[in-house]
């Protein structure tokens, strides 16, 4: 009769085997979250009757897989990101007058790179979000957020009487204790307001919007991305 021998295992081994088992397995990594900065072009070249197209470099990290959005106006053409994720161009899109944010969004999260200035003339006095800061708050919310944006913020007169302060959203949930703007600096149309985020999880879009039937200079205006954090 052939023989049998159990080889025994080390106590530690066994009771780390069984942890990794109870818990389903190793943790998984987390993800490669982007982080995106302006680092040239932040100016259309050319003149306001002659706006040239520009090219837009980013630096940052774990950019592959990017694409932008230049404050609701477009993506840009030739785009163009480095095998490394660290570098990445693009040609601003034709627009209108103004400042916009240019957002970066990868499969991982979104990030705010910068504001950049189209030359062009005859500004409309549409809002533009520029930044939100902090950028990131707790998941359970109550974090005060400052958000800067270029435009007037014009309601309809008769509904209701007098200034209404915009609306704040993060994702589909409204903020709380919304403050009057405060122009940033004198003469120009440059302002910010702080707004307290509500509860909420991974990365959302803060918008303004209308609270009102009409407005003259906007209705919801683009976005600037916020994420929540444990």
């Amino acid at each position: 009769m052939t023989a049998h021998h159990r080889i025994a295992r080390p106590l530690g081994l066994t009771l780390m085997t069984l942890a990794v088992s109870a818990c389903g397995g190793l943790p998984l990594p987390l993800s490669p979250v982007p982080t995106a900065t302006i680092f040239s072009g932040q100016v259309e070249n050319g003149t306001n009757a002659n706006p040239l197209p520009t090219t837009v470099t980013i630096v940052g990290t774990n950019l592959q897989g990017a694409t932008l959005d230049f404050g609701g106006e477009g993506p840009g053409t030739a785009l163009n990101i480095n095998s490394a994720g660290t570098v990445l161009t693009v040609t601003a899109p034709p627009n209108r007058a103004g400042r916009r944010p240019v957002i970066v969004s990868t499969p991982n999260g979104k990030v705010n790179a910068g504001v950049y200035t189209f030359r062009q003339p005859t500004p409309r006095p549409t809002v533009y979000l520029l930044t939100a800061y902090p950028t990131s708050g707790l998941i359970t919310g109550g974090t005060t957020v400052t958000l800067a944006f270029d435009g007037n913020l014009t309601y309809n007169p008769a509904t209701p009487a007098g200034f209404t302060l915009p609306d704040v959203y993060f994702g589909a949930a409204r903020a709380t204790s919304v403050t009057p703007p405060v122009q940033i600096l004198s003469g120009e149309e440059r302002y910010t307001i702080t707004a307290v985020a509500p509860a909420g999880t991974g990365f959302v879009d803060v918008t303004l919007r209308c609270p009102v039937a009409s407005c003259y200079t906007f209705s919801t205006t683009n976005s600037v991305p916020f994420r929540y954090v444990p």
